[in-house]
């Protein structure tokens, strides 16, 4: 994956840039976020690490469902999983992100683009 939480559980992703604002890898979507993957055959293990969470904005993200399974670049920004502070999420434009992935950064996706 190019470009990619205060909780004990949290990661840092290997190879992942949270200075940058293009992000690419292998994408599934579920329950309203994706996750990031940076090899293919990670999506198969619905358990799979490591990888970054993100979202759109909320009406672009309910059209994103139908991208698991591509290889996606998402522009966008990084954010620190512990900036939500107390909270068990982060709205981006309308969209939770609940850090499924539990990594140290969450994508703040502001467009995507089918690689293939």
């Amino acid at each position: 994956m190019a470009g990619c939480a205060t909780a004990a559980d949290t990661r840092a992703v290997p190879g992942f840039d949270p200075a940058a604002s293009t992000f690419t890898g292998w994408v599934r979507v579920t329950g309203g976020e994706f996750q990031l993957f940076q090899d293919q055959r990670q999506l198969r293990d619905r358990f799979a690490r490591p990888c970054v969470s993100g979202a759109l904005p909320q009406n672009a993200q309910d059209a994103a469902r139908d991208l698991s399974g591509s290889q996606v670049e998402f522009t966008g920004r990084a954010v620190a999983w512990a900036s939500k502070g107390d909270r068990t999420s982060i709205n981006h434009e309308g969209s939770l992100i609940t850090n499924q992935c539990r990594s140290d950064y969450v994508i703040e996706a502001a467009t995507v683009r089918v690689l293939r």
